[in-house]
């Protein structure tokens, strides 16, 4: 397990998805995802009209998406083994005020993030990869709260896999993902929080709007 450095004096909390290499995952795909509060669940515990255990015939359509986990031998956005934390909800839809940006969607570094802090805003970065069920749960967190607060900005960079630029650059102490970046109004960092802790998140959001 790898472990986090404090920095500049920053909260530095872990609780999240494992260093585990990229290439054994897929894409966490929204093809498992249920359309409402009724859905039905197989024995596999997963939407029974999307389980692949039950209905074979899906498979080809997730592989097409890149939403299979090989090891296992069922789609990613299944797999428990890889994903103890796997949801099936929707991410919540987004207000027309929310300000959310993906600034990185192959791995490629960047410098520095201060040149994309948002000016009178709280800017979150979400260092995350698409096969990491926990960021889709932050995710999923931080979308509700952007309808809430349009005073914080979300900046979201996927690092691909721990071999990429980005990932070399900003995660060679990272325990696991996502890694979360958060900057108060006047571009001072207020906290690095490794992992799913949405509570945490949630304190240094106020901690970095009150100042």
């Amino acid at each position: 397990m790898r472990s986090l450095i404090l920095v500049c004096g920053s909260v530095v909390l872990s609780w999240g998805c494992a260093a585990v290499p990229a290439a054994s995952h897929g894409t966490l795909s929204q093809l498992s995802v249920v359309n409402g509060p009724q859905a039905e669940f197989c024995a596999h515990r997963v939407p029974a009209e999307s389980c692949t255990r039950c209905h074979p015939e899906l498979e080809a359509r997730f592989k097409k998406a890149g939403d299979w986990c090989g090891p296992h031998g069922v789609p990613e956005s299944q797999c428990f083994p890889c994903h103890p934390d796997l949801s099936f909800e929707p991410l919540p839809v987004l207000a027309s005020h929310a300000d959310l940006r993906i600034l990185v969607e192959g791995g490629e570094d960047v410098p520095s993030l201060q040149p994309h802090l948002v000016p009178d805003k709280v800017t979150v970065f979400e260092f995350y990869a698409d096969w990491c069920a926990v960021c889709r749960k932050v995710d999923r967190h931080v979308y509700a709260r952007l309808n809430q607060r349009p005073d914080v900005a979300y900046r979201k960079l996927n690092v691909v896999s721990w071999e990429s630029p980005l990932a070399r650059h900003y995660l060679a102490d990272a325990p696991g993902l996502p890694l979360l970046v958060v900057y108060d109004k006047q571009g001072r960092e207020v906290a690095t929080l490794s992992g799913g802790d949405t509570g945490a998140l949630d304190r240094a959001i106020t901690q970095a709007g009150a100042r």
